[in-house]
């Protein structure tokens, strides 16, 4: 790869993690005055129509065999179904740094799920670095009860949203043999919304009144560049790079959403979600290192809000 393709390949990278890292903040807002299930149908509708678009320009077929709608309909059922219920949920009910250290573990989970199902092996090294990840989970869901705006139940929505996304990423390898990232993408959100519009139907809250330029705006961004263009952007990056290196730059995310809660929010680092925190990343880089000298890796894609 020369310098101007691998500038491509990483700025692309880079922008998928700065704004998944400030999804969270952007969640944790816009869900004080927008239902749940309605943030989510006009965030992923937001992405359908534009990932549309972006077909048709392209002149990207979207037509896939009934097989494989049907292969797309389950892996939506787990993300974004199933990922994005547990994690805006729990980001309602929790910090936004929690939420996005704890999304962090997503490729520990993976691996995890690799070793059961015997596509991967657990060297001594990457089982350290699963139980120091998750130790410094437990600290972090520990610290919930000492610090404002977080909680032990929202915290473990977050780790459903974990399960969620390292069970459909393991189960995409074979779709993605078949199917393009676009139309994979498209597919993810479009069956998404048979689900969220029915719940969104039910919200009874007058969130309409409330409606103000700020979280106009904010929707947009969770839409067109947290779900569609930063999909897209990893994928690219994934096509590009192994998945290791992809995988590990998820750990960017978390520092992002912390630098940015403190910044503008002025949240305070205790010394045990410092620690946590801390524990957590290093057990993930420990276990992508150990992954990538295996020369054995089931494929992870890193994910965000």
């Amino acid at each position: 790869m020369d310098r101007a393709a691998g500038l491509k390949v990483y700025g692309a990278l880079s922008f998928a993690m700065l704004v998944w890292g400030l999804s969270f903040l952007a969640i944790k807002d816009v869900v004080a005055v927008v239902p749940v299930s309605t943030l989510l149908l006009l965030r992923f509708t937001l992405a359908v129509v534009f990932l549309g678009a972006v077909a048709a320009v392209r002149r990207h077929t979207l037509r896939l065999s009934r097989r494989d709608l049907f292969v797309m309909a389950g892996l939506s059922a787990l993300s974004p179904v199933g990922y994005f219920l547990f994690e805006t949920y729990g980001v309602m009910l929790t910090q936004p740094s929690h939420a996005s250290v704890i999304i962090a573990t997503i490729p520990i989970a993976v691996a995890i799920i690799a070793f059961a199902r015997r596509q991967e092996r657990f060297s001594w090294k990457k089982a350290a670095g699963v139980a120091v990840a998750y130790g410094g989970i437990v600290l972090l869901i520990g610290s919930s009860a000492r610090e404002q705006g977080a909680s032990l139940l929202g915290d473990l929505l977050v780790l459903g949203a974990v399960a969620c996304a390292a069970t459909r990423t393991i189960l995409s390898k074979e779709a993605l043999e078949r199917v393009s990232p676009l139309q994979l993408t498209f597919y993810q959100f479009f069956f998404s919304l048979f689900v969220f519009a029915p719940l969104a139907a039910f919200d009874r809250s007058p969130w309409t009144s409330q409606v103000t330029p700020l979280l106009i705006l904010e929707i947009a961004f969770l839409g067109i560049l947290c779900s569609a263009i930063a999909y897209l952007a990893m994928h690219y990056a994934l096509a590009r790079l192994s998945s290791t290196q992809v995988a590990v730059s998820a750990n960017l995310v978390p520092l992002v959403t912390l630098a940015a809660e403190t910044a503008l929010f002025g949240a305070t680092l205790g010394p045990l979600k410092a620690l946590g925190t801390l524990l957590t990343l290093s057990g993930v880089i420990a276990t992508q290192l150990a992954r990538s000298s295996s020369g054995r890796a089931a494929p992870v894609a890193p994910r965000g809000g």
